[in-house]
């Protein structure tokens, strides 16, 4: 019985009990009353107990109906924003780049995130344990050490692109720690998949960097260093010598100096450090300008140069920074060409997919060609096809890394084109762009 019941059945037989106690006074006190009389008396008294009751339930019931349904508008409140916490939880999972793994002792899947479903190619096949989510031994190992041992621990995994042996290789850090919902009892594990194929592709890559300058700097110093001790021990006597080896020693520092200013340059573009000051540019006269600098080391080599562009064709870049791409090419289509080789510069316009137009300008060369399997790297840092010839004639092996950078600051693409014998086509592509005049020009 509730407390609201006991109380309005206490208040009913309390006044039954007044009720009786008063028959049995006016019956002591008043024995002559006549029965209409103590009829009436009586029946007004019934409806005066009756109307305090009737009062007192319909106010116990009103304050019990409040109660409930302020219980009720609580309740309501608290499922509400229950359910506004348990959406704004799930949204925060499924919008983080980690994956997310949650599971029972008994290995249960409780949360698993849609990145972690990405990670670990699982697509719409069900699973509901952790041998369904994976076959792989590291996830497992990691999971149960946790479990078992009820501390942090991690592990490294490598999965591929289709599952196959030749897809594209992802590396994920798997860090796992206990879940205790009561104190000192692991009640499962919460993982975290994080994405590291791009930093270990970095470090990878800072690591060949700093080889290749390391083996770029070393044979010039120790050409250097040799021909220095060799004059120092008495070279300096033999004048005809000594001014070969002054000449050595002139030819390695130039070329430690070309390589040090690449790399300070390609730094300072990968850094975002560049600005543009985009102007309006007629590339047939830059490409003259050009090949008149560009004559003395063309004659050298047995190599004409021919300019292909139109008068008319104007295109829209940063011109020292359009300089730097075209000296680039073109210096390296005279050096790796052939005697008799020929250099052509052309320009065109492309309209893309996307219905974007891009200004083309293309250099090709009549030299030896690429293979195909070295297409795909030529803008590499320090990347050679032919190391001994591209050494032999200065180059540093960052000038096409620098070619393809400044390319992309420009919102364009560099391109290859080659077949071994046929000689190469390098492609730059830059958008189309219009500068507005300003407004005193418009004025006029």
């Amino acid at each position: 019985m509730t407390t609201q019941a006991r109380k309005i059945l206490l208040a009913t037989l309390g006044l039954v009990a007044l009720f009786a106690v008063y028959e049995t006074v006016k019956t002591i006190l008043f024995p002559e009353m006549d029965v209409i009389t103590s009829h009436i008396i009586s029946t007004i008294v019934v409806g005066v107990i009756t109307i305090v009751i009737g009062q007192y339930v319909v106010s116990q019931q009103t304050s019990l109906l409040r109660e409930r349904e302020l219980n009720n508008q609580r309740l309501l409140e608290a499922l509400d924003k229950s359910s506004r916490d348990e959406n704004l939880l799930r949204a925060i999972v499924e919008s983080i780049d980690e994956g997310l793994i949650i599971i029972d002792r008994e290995t249960n899947l409780l949360l698993i995130n849609d990145a972690a479903g990405r990670f670990l190619k699982i697509g719409e096949r069900p699973v509901a344990r952790l041998t369904d989510l994976s076959r792989d031994p590291e996830i497992h190992r990691i999971f149960s050490e946790v479990l078992t041992n009820g501390e942090r621990a991690e592990g490294r995994i490598e999965t591929r692109e289709g599952g196959t042996a030749s897809g594209d290789r992802r590396v994920l850090r798997l860090q796992a720690v206990p879940l205790r919902l009561s104190s000192g009892q692991v009640d499962g594990v919460v993982g975290a998949l994080i994405d590291i194929t791009k930093v270990e592709r970095l470090e990878k890559i800072r690591q060949e960097f700093l080889s290749n300058v390391s083996h770029e700097l070393r044979t010039p110093l120790a050409s250097i260093i040799a021909f220095v001790e060799t004059l120092l021990d008495g070279g300096l006597e033999d004048h005809e010598n000594s001014l070969r080896f002054l000449n050595t020693i002139h030819r390695n520092a130039s070329r430690m100096r070309a390589l040090v200013n690449d790399i300070s340059e390609l730094s300072s573009i990968e850094s975002g450090a560049t600005s543009l000051s985009m102007m309006k540019i007629p590339l047939a006269t830059m490409i003259n300008e050009l090949f008149t600098a560009l004559a003395p080391r063309a004659g050298k080599y047995g190599v004409s140069l021919e300019n292909r562009v139109d008068a008319d064709f104007y295109l829209v870049a940063d011109r020292r920074r359009l300089e730097q791409i075209l000296v680039n090419l073109v210096d390296n289509a005279i050096k790796f060409n052939q005697t008799g080789g020929k250099v052509t510069v052309s320009a065109g316009n492309e309209n893309a997919r996307n219905g974007e137009m891009f200004h083309l300008i293309t250099v090709r060369d009549t030299g030896a060609g690429i293979a195909e399997e070295h297409l795909a790297r030529v803008f590499e840092r320090f990347y050679r096809v032919d190391k001994a010839r591209s050494r032999e004639v200065g180059g540093t092996g960052l000038g096409l890394a620098i070619v393809k950078h400044l390319a992309r600051i420009h919102g364009g693409e560099a391109d290859v084109r080659s077949e071994v014998g046929a000689g190469s086509e390098f492609i730059i592509r830059l958008p189309a762009r219009i500068i507005t005049p300003p407004p005193d020009e418009l004025a006029e």
